[in-house]
Order: structure tokens, then C-alpha cells, then sequence
């Protein structure tokens, strides 16, 4: 488990890749290593695996949201200082997939990193991202279940889960996975 950094406001989890201005602005921020030298007070970095995640309220269940990373770094900002930094950093994103916004966060966050063995036996590290605080979050691995490369949206997702909810609720059923 890394240090916890605390944050007292909206943030964003993401690859800084998709909301740099310029090639010249990733390289002078060391490739996120540096966010402070784009005007970020504060933040946090960590290389992360090309796994795509999801984010989930931990007392809830409920889906946050999602994120995704190509250049092989997460960071974690405030939500103000991006759009000081990228006004029109929602469309760099282009895809609500590749990065999640939590609003008015207050707590302690933390990366946990640990070696994990996969059932063929080979060695892997696993990556995730823990909030402790008015909103406790934590990362969990996205699964593919078709294993041909389709994860579903996600308000797609989230409207069915609302839909099927909405149905238990209606036979009188209590729904465990909210």
C-alpha cells in the first residue's frame, strides 16, 4: 500500500496522456512524473498496468465509473485545476470510458500494489486505487466475459442495472447487488 495523499474536492481519475495540451507539456511533466510543472498543486502518479478498470462505491456497490490508460501511467488531479489547465479536457477524453470523475471527494486515497499468480501460474501485478472518505472507493478489474474484446458501456450498464432494480423491486424483491 503506498502513502495515502488526501484530496478535498472533485477529482479525476485518468491517463494524463489524453488531457495533455501538447506533445512539449507530456515531456515537460516528465510523462506525469511531474504534474506541479503544468500548474497541479496536488496529485498522484503511479504506473499502472494496461488493464482497464472500474470504480465502485465501496459502501454502495454502485458503478463511479471507469477508466482506462495507454501510456502505461494513472494520475489522480483535481477536477478544477484540469479544466484550468485543459479547458476543453472533456472532449480530449473523447470516451466517458477513460476516465472517472468523482465530485466533492474528501478523504485519503492509496495505491495498492501486489504480485498476484494467475491459474496458468504466471506472475502478474495487480493495481488498484483505494478512496477512504465522505465517498469510500476502490478499483476493481474490468472482466471480460465474451473474451472477444467487448466491454459494455458504461451507462449502458448503468441504465440496466437501474432497469433490473427496478423490476426486483417491483415483485418485491431486494436486489444484494446495489
Amino acid at each position: 500500500m503506498s502513502d495515502k495523499v488526501c484530496f478535498n474536492g472533485s477529482i479525476v481519475i485518468a491517463d494524463p496522456c489524453y488531457f495533455m495540451n501538447s506533445d512539449e507539456d507530456w515531456e515537460k511533466c516528465g510523462y506525469g512524473e511531474h504534474m506541479n510543472e503544468l500548474g497541479f498543486t496536488d496529485f498522484m502518479r503511479i504506473d499502472f498496468p494496461d488493464d482497464p478498470k472500474r470504480v465502485i462505491n465501496k459502501a454502495t456497490g454502485k458503478l463511479i465509473g471507469e477508466f482506462c490508460q495507454d501510456s502505461g501511467v494513472i494520475v489522480i488531479v483535481y477536477k478544477d485545476e484540469l479544466q484550468a489547465y485543459n479547458p476543453d479536457y472533456e472532449k480530449s477524453f473523447g470516451s466517458n470510458s477513460n476516465r472517472t470523475i468523482i465530485e466533492g471527494f474528501n478523504g485519503k486515497i492509496s495505491f495498492n500494489v501486489e504480485e498476484v499468480t494467475d491459474e496458468e501460474g504466471y506472475e502478474d501485478i495487480d493495481t488498484n486505487i483505494v478512496g477512504d472518505g465522505n465517498i469510500s472507493f476502490e478499483t476493481v478489474n474490468i472482466e471480460d466475459e465474451k473474451d472477444d474484446g467487448f466491454v459494455p458501456n458504461l451507462e449502458m450498464q448503468s441504465a440496466l442495472n437501474d432497469i433490473i432494480s427496478s423490476k426486483l423491486s417491483e415483485m418485491g424483491i431486494q436486489n444484494r447487488r446495489k
